[in-house]
């Protein structure tokens, strides 16, 4: 006998239900993504280090020594945005930290938001946190960062929480885009009376931003805040992210092998052993993490790595007027300037000037190029969206129509563009800015290390395969299968 019409459909949605069950079942509670901003991949191989977070994660985890960005520049927003969404700018549009908005006629930051303040306005295509609460309507997402364009564009559009620190007020603070936690105030109030990061002269001054004080308190708001919203217990899968920025401003303001350096990777070292150890106790051993970074940096001149490569420093004060000096030498302007933003590798002319010159507008950009490429500091420049050279794929997945330069100008190799001294910088398209670390760690992970190519924007696809779900990969990712226990 023929089952009827009612009788297959009912089957047919109870299998649905059936299969369902099965995926939520096999999800784990807790994903987590842990971003240290210009973390260089040899520094998660210090063996000098205490049995810490690197060590475990290098013992446990799946290590990809071969891991780099696939983009250009290599800074923080388009460093965060390419880890949250398996994308590069051409797709997430995060094009650099800065860039020129034409029809605003003004820069704009990458974070901006026009309704409030700061929020996801900019960040385009799709996200792994936006994923997972589509997949499970029932996950949670806590995106947290010293810096406010970590925590915004680590969480997607959709975070339940996102917090970044405040230096004018000394604490921790959201936009009214999200949610604000009924816990943060009392939270703050205790950070205060730490003094870990007081406010003095108006702001908290450089050099606590730059020391190991800056991620320890974010430790103190990630225990805060994996206790408050008892995370890895909700009634879904629940997603962390934290992005640690405390390593590049120390960078920035005082290099790489140095012993502010060696104290900062100490104590983020440790702490995240606590944090791997908090999050398993907090999902009961159900989760799964990846740990990456924003961008890598160069060694600067005056220590022995940077020494031993030759590498030079351009003020980029200098650098800039360089470039505007070489133009106007080609194309005298009565008044006003040819560069209208500099936000290296992003240049924006004056289309205004070429105009009443009587200059078409391609035909010149193509001479600017070949004119500017003989600057000193540079390796080569190309006009946006004509691409070629040893850097196109990077440049074609990092154009985006509406928001890229007029020309792309290329750093030269070992030319580090930074007025701070000592101090050091990134946003090449060489190895040590696009080179960082990529670890996949917990439960469905086989551990080892391989030297197979991998791509930062492999990390999302990656990690909702061992969460419970499918992410498909975008343009030059994939799922790192090596990870896998269970490919």
């Amino acid at each position: 006998m023929m089952p009827t019409k009612t009788a297959r459909t009912t089957f047919v949605l109870a299998a649905v239900l059936f299969l369902s069950a099965s995926v939520s079942s096999a999800a784990v509670r807790l994903g987590v993504v842990v971003v240290v901003d210009q973390m260089r991949p040899e520094y998660l191989d210090r063996s000098d280090l205490p049995d810490g977070g690197f060590r475990r994660l290098r013992r446990e985890g799946a290590v990809f020594t071969s891991a780099r960005h696939l983009h250009i520049p290599t800074e923080t927003g388009p460093g965060h945005a390419a880890l949250s969404t398996g994308r590069t700018p051409a797709v997430h549009g995060i094009v650099a930290n800065e860039w020129y908005d034409r029809v605003a006629g003004a820069d704009t930051y990458c974070v901006a938001d026009s309704v409030y303040g700061i929020g996801p306005e900019h960040l385009r295509g799709p996200t792994l946190a936006d994923a997972l609460k589509e997949f499970d309507p029932k996950a949670r997402v806590f995106s947290v960062s010293g810096k406010d364009r970590g925590a915004v564009l680590l969480g997607g559009r959709k975070a339940d929480v996102a917090l970044w620190f405040d230096r004018i007020k000394g604490e921790f603070t959201t936009s009214s885009y999200y949610k604000r936690p009924a816990w943060l105030a009392k939270f703050n109030t205790k950070l205060k009376k730490k003094a870990l990061l007081p406010v003095r002269g108006g702001r908290v001054p450089k050099d606590l931003i730059a020391s190991p004080a800056f991620d320890a308190a974010l430790d103190l708001l990630v225990i805060e805040l994996v206790a408050r919203e008892r995370v890895g217990r909700g009634a879904g899968t629940d997603l962390l992210l934290v992005s640690y920025s405390g390593t590049d401003l120390i960078g920035h303001s005082r290099g790489i092998e140095v012993p502010e350096m060696d104290a900062q990777l100490r104590s983020l070292d440790a702490i995240i052993g606590r944090l791997l150890a908090r999050l398993e106790k907090a999902s009961g051993g159900s989760l799964a993490l990846a740990f990456s970074s924003d961008h890598g940096a160069i060694s600067p001149p005056d220590e022995p790595a940077g020494k031993a490569l030759g590498v030079r420093r351009l003020g980029w004060e200098g650098f800039s007027a360089s470039l505007e000096k070489t133009l106007q030498a080609r194309w005298p302007l009565a008044q006003g300037s040819w560069i209208v933003s500099n936000q290296l590798p992003h240049l924006y002319l004056n289309r205004q000037a070429a105009r009443s010159l009587g200059l078409d507008w391609h035909d010149f950009l193509g001479r600017a190029a070949k004119v500017l490429s003989g600057v000193d500091g540079l390796d080569s420049v190309y006009v946006a969206g004509d691409i070629s050279g040893p850097f196109a794929d990077p440049m074609r997945r990092s154009y985006d129509p509406t928001r890229s330069g007029d020309l792309i100008a290329l750093a030269a190799r070992n030319v580090l563009l930074h007025d701070s001294i000592p101090g050091t910088s990134h946003g090449s398209p060489w190895d040590y800015d696009v080179r960082v670390p990529l670890v996949f760690w917990g439960r469905g992970v086989r551990a080892g290390r391989t030297e197979s190519p991998a791509a930062t924007v492999d990390l999302a696809p990656t990690l909702t395969r061992l969460i419970g779900f499918d992410y498909p990969p975008g343009d030059g990712a994939a799922v790192r299968v090596e990870a896998l226990a269970v490919p």
